[in-house]
């Protein structure tokens, strides 16, 4: 007998069950976009699986809380991808892979920008970024905005950096 009461697939006999004992994690029905997952808010220690996670990927994520911040956070918060550097970039957590490899030339004179937004953004995001030409291929600058020490930050040649994202300080460069 359905625990409904009327007929039933096993799926949702499962639901049910699932949905009333404390303390089981829920992974909302169906699939999101990251620019579709609903407010964390009415979902907080809810799961959702993500078919564009960093771009690319499909995963679950948790609608998590810290003070008064709710976001959705990434399960698994690592994933790397190389791409190239032809024009000035933004940079977002839930978008953007949490490590970037980055190549591509950028001409002399030139400076190409890679904004870390704070949109979606959670707390311990992070980027790390690594600059993979060689030298002669790289020859203008590569910066990063956005961190909280107000001005740029260069990644030379064949360097990387790292920034983690704090709810009071913002983007802030750890390496």
């Amino acid at each position: 007998m359905p625990l409904s009461g009327g007929p039933l697939t096993f799926e949702e006999d499962v639901r049910q069950i699932v949905g009333a004992m404390p303390g089981i994690p829920t992974i909302l029905d169906g699939s999101f976009l990251v620019d579709t997952l609903p407010p964390p808010a009415d979902n907080l220690g809810k799961y959702a699986r993500v078919t564009d996670l960093f771009g690319s990927t499909t995963d679950l994520v948790l609608a998590a809380r810290t003070g008064a911040m709710m976001y959705w956070k990434p399960v698994r918060p690592v994933f790397a991808a190389k791409q190239t550097v032809a024009a000035d970039m933004t940079l977002q957590a839930l978008k953007t892979p949490s490590i970037l490899l980055l190549d591509g030339n950028v001409p002399l004179g030139t400076t190409r920008k890679l904004t870390l937004s704070t949109n979606m953004a959670f707390p311990g995001a992070s980027f790390r970024i690594k600059q993979r030409n060689t030298l002669g291929t790289i020859l203008g600058a590569l910066n990063v905005l956005n961190v909280n020490l107000g001005t740029p930050v260069a990644i030379l040649t064949g360097g990387s950096q790292e920034f983690v994202y704090d709810v009071v300080d913002g983007w802030v460069q750890v390496t």
